[in-house]
């Protein structure tokens, strides 16, 4: 799904391109007709164009976040194995932080706990490298099967109506899990927890020191 919204905002990111080159030019063509206006039409060409950029903004920043929100708050979410990644390419957002597309082979189970081989693709931390293997939540619909992101682990803990489904895959002896540790630093970042229980050791002790 992150493959597919990329590639949506570089559309949306070459119509606000071109809106603002075309509201340049009628700027452009309406100062020369009217010369004692053009602190008027140069403000309304600045505001229209500012406005365009925020709404691009808006959705670069949120859409895949409400998306993720909406369907965590819906239950569709589901278990899945990882067990291969790979990168795809860079990827810059327009305030210029870096990150890296990430494809990642894995074995995704569904509420029936039926199993399912699963491609999907997600947008990693910049400082991403090898992605271990190991269990994480995902977002999924059956309806909508190349919707799949996944989920931080603090948005899982902090919805309790989700805690029978997760109890659900637990119980199943059929399925291998091994929690790894996801948040969301400039892009997901997923690693084992015996790599990251003593950085976040470290930052409540910063805390509690403040």
């Amino acid at each position: 799904m992150q493959l597919r919204i990329a590639k949506l905002l570089n559309k949306l990111l070459a119509v606000v391109g071109l809106l603002i080159l075309i509201g340049g030019g009628i700027m452009f063509y309406s100062v020369r007709l009217y010369p004692d206006l053009r602190i008027f039409f140069i403000g309304i060409f600045v505001v229209v164009s500012i406005i365009l950029m925020t709404i691009y903004r808006w959705f670069e920043a949120r859409w895949d976040k409400r998306v993720i929100t909406r369907m965590a708050q819906d239950g569709k979410i589901a278990l899945v194995n990882i067990s291969g990644a790979k990168r795809i390419m860079p990827m810059r957002d327009t305030g210029f932080v870096s990150y890296w597309l990430y494809e990642f082979q894995s074995e995704l189970y569904d509420n029936e706990c039926n199993k399912i081989e699963k491609v999907f693709y997600e947008k990693m931390n910049r400082e991403t490298n090898e992605i271990p293997s190991g269990s994480v939540y995902v977002t999924y619909d059956e309806t909508k099967p190349g919707q799949v992101f996944i989920i931080p682990n603090v948005m899982i803990s902090h919805m309790p109506h989700l805690a029978p489904i997760v109890k659900q895959y637990e119980e199943d002896k059929t399925i291998r899990i091994k929690y790894l540790d996801v948040y969301y630093n400039k892009g997901i970042v997923i690693k084992n927890f015996k790599e990251t229980v003593p950085d976040h050791m470290k930052k409540k002790a910063d805390k509690e020191d403040e």
